[in-house]
């Protein structure tokens, strides 16, 4: 665990008690805090939960949020009156950066920063670099071991929207499409979360920003690191590393060379991108390309991300757990083809209309959750055969009578999983379970 001995003796205020924010509290709970108040409702038997109304302000040191907190839009109260008493409002990324000297390695992305965090992670990890991955991944900062030379840190927008500190030794933005636009009040501010991660550049700070997608081709034109690399899944930047006929190219460390051939595990352009950020790290982190390479191809695909379930009877099911949003169902659209498509769930405003083009694959979906009803009425005015199923249970179920040898049935929902499930691992575990039991 992260020692954060820089508040010893403070007064200091948490607002969300999940995951992050226990972390909070058990590395506070290791120095000799004054006190901490636990400002959620949730947990009033908790011996450090405080009503907000209790609160001396005027005597507060810090006010650490939790992800779920929003900071702009529908502000939460407890952000307001720190604002108002100028109390420092930070999360717990500022901490761990308070009290880290090692390198950090973050990543950030709408899709494939999981991947990349883990694949990064591996390579060092596996070349006998002392590595620890946290962050939106797996285990919360502060809960990480305290003795790693890198710390490689998924970031999500929510984390990078409460950050005051910053500064990464190398930052990773590998794309940027709609999404959690009402959490951010819209594109822009989801945007301005995201480009977060290049504030505050070190003098030996490396950025590596993905080019595939105009958003992030415009936040390149005003990142001022001392080095910027760019990648890319579909061809080969003129400053960067790229993939062009089914190999990855490096076009930046050194002559022009190739990396290795096309890599099937991860396939598909946008975990192309992934590798070529993975690569570009790892080189930064003095690993060579003889050595990512031999890493690279013992690396195994992340659960609920395109996985392989069960083969029945010449029936494969695809759990795609993952894909939240359109841009990345696209991903496995791309891939497979003779599709049971199984989708829904608490949708993203963006819809599915930019998923048109794939849908001469579709040859049956099976609609759950919130968006179910309007997603028939769209996917009947494309002549898409569909049926409105409700859960993950029946949609399962159907998709085994109706599937023919060589069918393809894919968990791509498209959607948040909030409506039925806590969480889209969750989703796709349920998934998993009732496929099994075919």
């Amino acid at each position: 665990m992260i020692s954060v001995d820089l508040y010893k003796n403070k007064n200091i205020a948490i607002v969300g008690y999940g995951k992050t924010g226990k972390s909070i509290v058990d590395a506070l709970l290791n120095i000799q805090v004054k006190n901490i108040y636990i400002l959620d409702d949730n947990v009033i038997n908790n011996e450090f939960y405080t009503s907000i109304n209790d609160v001396d302000w005027t005597n507060l040191d810090a006010l650490i949020v939790s992800p779920g907190i929003h900071l702009w839009w529908g502000t939460n109260i407890a952000v307001k009156l720190a604002r108002k008493y100028s109390i420092p409002v930070i999360n717990d990324i500022d901490v761990f950066q308070q009290h880290i000297n090692s390198k950090i390695v973050a990543i950030t992305g709408t899709n494939g920063k999981s991947t990349t965090t883990a694949l990064i992670y591996h390579i060092l990890k596996f070349n006998e670099k002392s590595a620890e991955i946290g962050g939106n991944f797996g285990k919360p900062a502060l809960s990480l071991n305290n003795n790693a030379d890198f710390y490689i840190l998924e970031l999500s927008s929510y984390q990078l929207e409460a950050c005051n500190i910053l500064g990464f030794d190398i930052s990773i933005l590998l794309n940027i499409t709609p999404d959690h636009i009402s959490r951010h009040g819209g594109i822009n501010g989801y945007i301005s979360a995201k480009q977060k991660i290049f504030a505050n550049a070190k003098n030996n700070s490396t950025a590596i920003i993905g080019v595939d997608d105009e958003y992030c081709r415009h936040i390149l034109d005003f990142v001022n690191y001392p080095t910027v690399i760019q990648i890319s899944g579909k061809k080969v930047p003129n400053n960067g590393v790229g993939w062009k006929d089914d190999k990855l190219i490096d076009n930046y460390f050194g002559k022009e060379s190739i990396v290795c051939e096309k890599y099937n595990i991860l396939d598909g352009d946008h975990n192309r991108q992934n590798i070529a950020a993975a690569y570009a790290a790892s080189r930064v982190c003095n690993i060579s390309k003889e050595n990512f390479v031999e890493k690279l191809f013992s690396f195994k695909n992340l659960e609920h991300r395109q996985e392989l379930v069960k083969i029945i009877k010449g029936v494969t099911y695809i759990n795609d757990s993952k894909a939240t949003n359109a841009d990345s169902a696209e991903q496995a659209l791309k891939r497979f083809n003779n599709i049971i498509w199984i989708l829904g769930g608490r949708p993203k405003e963006e819809g599915i209309i930019s998923l048109a083009p794939y849908f001469s694959k579709i040859k049956n979906a099976l609609l759950i959750g919130e968006a179910a009803k309007n997603w028939h009425h769209l996917l009947e005015s494309y002549n898409v055969k569909n049926e409105i199923v409700y859960n993950l249970e029946k949609a399962v179920n159907f998709a085994y009578d109706i599937a023919k040898n060589g069918d393809i049935v894919l968990l791509s929902p498209a959607c948040a999983s909030f409506d039925q499930f806590n969480s889209f691992e969750e989703r796709g575990e349920k998934f998993k379970e009732l496929v099994r039991k075919l």
